[in-house]
């Protein structure tokens, strides 16, 4: 069986070249392996929207940096996040159509709407995380609960620094069930544009019987297991390979008038 582990300088490495290329870099270090996983796999999730033709753009930095959410804790506008944005044409007019990509949101479950759950990664409509300083969960104290409403998100990944195993394998099941019931019944999202289906991303490598599993939940839902992203990752999110990987259509997606830039900017004018 391969080892899940990966040294921390390769990640830190592979971490700032993306950012970089995004003009900005990180803000904050992780504590554990685990920890660079996932922002490493946050990074495939926006490279997967750039390939299909999203323009991104980075929102909230702190001192010109990216700061990634690495826990359920904290507020989220107290970290950063992605923009993407895809034009299209609707009602005879170009719009754009907006999401977030976020980390470690907490989000409603599809089932029951007072009951909540936070996926390692999130991409929801914009503008959509709903903050109640009146909420059950914050009563007789003066903070507030973030999230989004179950109907403002497109799809979600779940982040496992381990090798694969059946259990692992099928509870990604069952939170399926809990955010997007209506994909899991086959009542499938089907507006423009695609999302990348709810995706299970795990560093190790599978055995045979994990990787018939993988085979099994493929192609009886629209899901996605990823093995083995400690060496295939950049692979998997490639631009060709990318188009191999399960999709659903979006649920209720936003449209905004599109942002035109009237003049050109120099690289000077830039605020990193």
């Amino acid at each position: 069986m391969a080892n899940p582990f990966k040294k921390v300088e390769d990640f830190e490495n592979e971490i700032n070249d993306f950012l970089k290329r995004n003009k900005t870099f990180i803000s904050n270090q992780g504590k554990r392996i685990s920890d660079y996983f996932e922002m490493s796999c946050y990074n495939h999730i926006v490279r997967f929207y750039q390939n299909q033709g999203f323009a991104l753009e980075v929102k909230n930095l702190f001192a010109k940096k990216f700061k990634y959410k690495l826990s359920p804790s904290g507020y989220p506008e107290n970290f950063s996040f992605f923009e993407i944005r895809l034009r299209n044409f609707f009602e005879e007019e170009v719009k754009e159509i907006c999401f977030e990509i976020h980390h470690n949101l907490t989000v409603q479950s599809g089932h029951q709407n007072d009951i909540y759950l936070t996926p390692d990664i999130s991409v929801i409509n914009k503008d959509t995380i709903v903050s109640d300083k009146e909420h059950y969960l914050v009563e007789n104290s003066t903070k507030k609960f973030c999230y989004v409403e179950n109907t403002n998100l497109q799809t979600f990944c779940e982040v496992k620094n381990f090798n694969p195993f059946p259990e692992l394998l099928f509870n990604f099941i069952g939170l399926y069930n809990e955010l997007k019931k209506e994909v899991l019944d086959q009542q499938l999202q089907r507006d423009f544009p695609l999302h990348l289906a709810p995706s299970l991303m795990i560093s190790g490598k599978g055995n045979m019987h994990s990787e018939k599993i993988k085979k099994s939940l493929e192609q009886r839902y629209k899901v996605n297991l990823l093995f083995d992203l400690f060496e295939h990752g950049l692979t998997n999110f490639s631009k060709y390979n990318s188009r191999y990987l399960n999709q659903i259509g979006s649920l209720q997606p936003k449209f905004f008038e599109p942002i035109i830039i009237t003049q050109l900017i120099d690289d000077d004018d830039l605020p990193f």
